[in-house]
């Protein structure tokens, strides 16, 4: 039986990067509640935009 890790790339697989979308969200959730960090320095580690960080910021202080 082949495996359909050959026939679906991870790169273009929507549910996948919706998945890693996710825990990179979650993660940057999680540094921002650390409070010790900067948004660059958040963006830096979790190998995201700025702006993204930004916009998990304004979603937790909206809640």
């Amino acid at each position: 039986m082949d495996s359909i890790a050959a026939y679906i790339k991870e790169e273009r697989d929507v549910l996948f990067l919706r998945g890693l979308d996710k825990g990179k969200e979650s993660f940057v959730k999680y540094l921002l509640n650390e409070d010790n960090k900067t948004f660059e320095q958040i963006a830096y580690i979790a190998g995201v935009a700025i702006d993204f960080v930004k916009a998990v910021q304004r979603q937790l202080t909206s809640k």
